[in-house]
């Protein structure tokens, strides 16, 4: 009984360790066509609205964006398909600090390095957009998030 209680800490530790140094893995946020759609003719809190990704200062990220939306329940070639997901965020360039928009459709993929600054300021938001609240948006992104 004893020797098992020591080969089960032995593995445990060995498991932690592994983990500890093994590469970063992905983090995939949903980027819901509904839930975080910011519709152009109205007032909405982008915080609220958007999905929140918190970062480290003076990082460097790769985010990537697969899926697709919808601004209409129609499919086929009556589709019509979101260009992408919106992101913002904050990257070490224009003298330590520059926050950037930029459409990511499927298939894109960014690098940056996040600035070195207050750490509560070092987050990406993502979230889609349209123009009419009425429409009836369906489908999703996701969002990949890594860490290098």
């Amino acid at each position: 009984m004893k020797r098992t209680g020591t080969v089960f800490l032995l593995l445990s530790a060995l498991l932690l360790t592994t983990l500890a140094v093994s590469p970063a893995m992905a983090q995939d946020y949903r980027i819901d066509a509904v839930k975080n759609c910011v519709f152009l003719n109205q007032t909405q809190d982008l915080a609220r609205t958007g999905v929140k990704v918190k970062m480290d200062m003076n990082a460097t990220y790769v985010v990537r964006v697969s899926g697709q939306a919808y601004q209409t329940d129609q499919t086929g070639g009556e589709a019509d398909p979101m260009p992408g997901v919106v992101v913002f965020y904050a990257d070490n360039t224009q003298d330590g600090y520059a926050t950037i928009y930029k459409v990511l459709a499927s298939g894109d993929s960014l690098e940056f390095t996040t600035p070195n600054v207050d750490p509560d300021n070092v987050f990406l938001l993502a979230f889609v957009m349209d123009y009419w609240p009425g429409s009836a948006n369906k489908g999703e992104f996701i969002l990949s998030v890594e860490k290098k």
